[in-house]
């Protein structure tokens, strides 16, 4: 059925009030109508100014009309018919139902109907309406939040002031194996494990006493006695006159993601074979240890040993064989050594020593002397054969804290292989005077090399999985030499970074980033430029100085440059240097942690360092096809960067089906020899930016 629209005139001959009775009914707080009851439809007769202003029409535009004009278009049709059934009747209503006003604006009308009759037997229906849409957004914003604390995942629990619970959620009892009625009225620390003394919970509530808020991760334990490791925060809440009546907790379980961190951890610095440190994490802590030396000078040792003729062992008895005797190996390796001594697999029969406070090469003989005699005696294999095998060791001493682990490790491996030549089973020492003076002529060498331009930088492509476009460039250094020709990082590098070098470098790396960041804008195309920063450079903030005046240098108001970090720097201070990496986000830096799981530090870098990108090493990556706990390594790596909101990119991808595996496990970027190898700036522009060019992915244009 059809009704006039406001503002039309009344079909029918309505009744009409006295005067005297509208009076009455001018009430300022009440919105009053009043319908003819013997009419079809009930059309309206009076209204009074408070409806006027309640609904923005004018009585004018409304007597004569029907109040349906003021409905919304989804307004309830079960209150509708009950107000038809009310009006039918003559039965007093009262219900809330959404209309509209003339504005189309919405709201929520609790409406009050009555009906009267006069002496002369007139029917009329009087509608009271009160605009009640606070009311009901609090309602709906009660029943969200009613909802939100029944469905979320997250446990949740609330106490009193004096820290009893008295209330939880469903997903609490998922979580602890504790119902809602065991609970109540106990405290929280029914679910201690004991891990955290009384200080750690004093701490805690003094920060929420504090600041309002604590959060932090918690050892707990679950009804069944298993452990719950929770990311949990914990808010006051605070009465009119700012007293704590309330407490509550919303913790959620990150009891696997924890246990996986560890195993990532333990998979980043140690060999999985073996459990002895890889060379990645062995090297971290030859580092220190060599740094010690400053100020113990007792001297270091290192023992570079190479089994003699492994590989008939594994020819003859297969590889599972192999891999026994380098577990017997190892085992005895550990056996032999100090608590304070390190021990490392370099990868195949190699294996490594560093021996500290010996005082001299002499006594490091001792030591390599009785290694030898433990590692000739015989070993018998589970498939019942018996082998024997021997070992040359070289060795190299130093007590200069200016030694680097590379050149100990390089003169120790070249002492290796001379006992190798004088054979089987012997030892020989490296010549230390002539190591460190090798060291010394070095540094010259490459000082002159980095003054005269022989350094330069090669530009390795990064791609996008998402648009499969080239969005950056790894800047790698390398040393164009003027007889040996291009020479790789592992010539200079370390020799750069551990002297006075370091901070030029650090400077003429960003430099060249914001050149090259330029001349590709230039051309029309936008690609950041990644280069590796020590821990010199970051601490020192000599990059962000850098980072300001090449922005300012070349015109670079767009992010030019990404701030890699690798994973084996070891900071003095972590704190300076969040706060000196997050400076360069201010300056729309970038920031990566290279080389992810191949250290110790790889996890702790990765949750607290202010990171956009954690590359995935190289090494991870390289038996991603064939090994499947690679795959789940990988896919752990993927899930908790992304957990982090950090973007995951895969070094080191060399094949199709790497690549397709790293798509397929979410990795965001991909780098490699497939994708692109390293190139000087004149082969980048032949392959990018030539008028020929027709690269398999395209640079990102502007």
């Amino acid at each position: 059925m059809c009704f006039p629209t406001p503002g039309t005139p009344p079909l029918t001959q309505l009744a009409t009030l006295p005067d005297q009775l509208t009076k009455l009914l001018e009430l300022p707080s009440l919105a009053i109508s009043v319908a003819d009851g013997d009419v079809q439809d009930n059309p309206l007769i009076y209204v009074n100014d408070a409806f006027e202003c309640l609904t923005g029409f004018h009585r004018d535009e409304v007597i004569g009309h029907s109040c349906r004009f003021l409905q919304a278009t989804d307004t309830d049709p079960e209150a509708i018919k009950q107000l038809s059934i009310a009006i039918e009747r003559g039965t007093p209503i009262t219900l809330t139902l959404k209309n509209r006003r003339k504005d189309k604006t919405e709201f929520w009308n609790e409406l009050s109907l009555s009906t009267i009759h006069t002496e002369s037997g007139r029917r009329y229906v009087v509608g009271v309406q009160r605009d009640v849409s606070h009311r009901e957004l609090a309602w709906k914003q009660m029943e969200l939040t009613q909802a939100v604390f029944h469905n979320t995942h997250d446990g949740i629990l609330v106490t009193d002031a004096d820290k009893r619970i008295i209330d939880t959620n469903p997903a609490f009892t998922r979580l602890t194996g504790y119902t809602q009625a065991e609970v109540l009225g106990k405290r929280p620390n029914l679910l201690s494990s004991g891990k955290h003394d009384s200080g750690f919970y004093q701490s805690m509530f003094a920060a929420v006493e504090e600041r309002g808020f604590w959060t932090g991760d918690i050892w707990n334990t679950r009804k069944d006695g298993s452990q719950l490791i929770e990311n949990t925060t914990i808010s006051a809440i605070h009465n009119d006159d700012g007293e704590i009546i309330n407490y509550i907790g919303v913790f959620r379980d990150i009891t696997q993601r924890r246990l996986n961190q560890a195993r990532l951890e333990r998979m980043a610095s140690y060999d999985t074979l073996t459990g002895l440190f890889n060379r990645g994490h062995f090297n971290i802590l030859l580092e220190r240890q060599l740094a010690s030396l400053e100020f113990t000078q007792t001297g270091i040792a290192v023992l570079f040993l190479d089994l003699d003729d492994f590989k008939p062992i594994n020819d003859t008895f297969g590889h599972a064989s192999g891999d026994e005797l380098l577990v017997e190996i190892s085992r005895r390796l550990k056996h032999l050594m100090r608590a304070n001594d390190l021990t490392a697999r370099f990868g195949g029969d190699e294996f490594v020593i560093a021996l500290s406070g010996l005082g001299t090469a002499e006594k490091a003989r001792k030591v390599a002397k009785k290694v030898l005699d433990d590692i000739v005696q015989p070993h018998v294999l589970e498939s019942g054969e018996q082998v024997t095998i021997s070992a040359s060791v070289g060795i190299a001493f130093t007590t200069s804290s200016e030694t680097t682990s590379s050149a100990l490790l390089d003169a120790a491996d070249a002492a290796m292989y001379d006992a190798k030549q004088q054979g089987k089973n012997r030892i020989a020492i490296a010549d230390t005077q002539l190591t460190e003076a090798i060291a010394e002529d070095a540094h010259m060498r490459i000082k002159a090399a980095f003054e005269r331009g022989e350094i330069e930088l090669f530009f390795q492509p990064v791609l996008s999985l998402a648009t499969n476009e080239i969005i950056s460039f790894e800047a790698l250094a390398r040393w164009r030499h003027p007889e040996k020709g291009i020479l790789g990082p592992e010539h200079f590098i370390d020799t750069i970074i551990h002297s006075s070098m370091s901070l030029p470098f650090g400077r003429w790396l960003i430099d060249q980033a914001g050149q090259m960041a330029s001349m590709l804008r230039r051309r029309g195309c936008h690609a950041l430029i990644g280069v590796n920063l020590s821990q010199d450079q970051i601490e020192t903030g000599a990059f962000i100085e850098a980072l300001a005046a090449t922005r300012q240098r070349y015109d670079l108001s767009a992010p030019f440059l990404i701030a890699e970090v690798l994973e084996s720097t070891h900071f003095h201070d972590l704190d300076l240097a969040c706060s000196l990496l997050n400076e360069a986000r201010n300056q729309r830096a970038h920031i990566a942690l290279d080389d992810f799981g191949s250290g110790i530090s790889s996890t702790t870098y990765a949750s607290q360092l202010p990171l956009h990108t954690i590359k995935i090493d190289r090494s991870a990556v390289k038996h991603l096809d064939t090994r499947p706990e690679q795959r789940l390594f990988i896919s752990g790596i993927v899930a908790m960067g992304h957990a982090m909101q950090r973007e995951v990119l895969a070094e080191g991808i060399e094949t199709e089906a790497q690549l397709s595996s790293i798509r397929e496990l979410g990795c965001d970027m991909a780098q490699g020899y497939l994708i692109g190898k390293p190139m000087p700036l004149d082969e980048l522009h032949q392959s990018y930016l030539s008028e020929t060019a027709s690269p398999r992915y395209p640079l990102r244009k502007l």
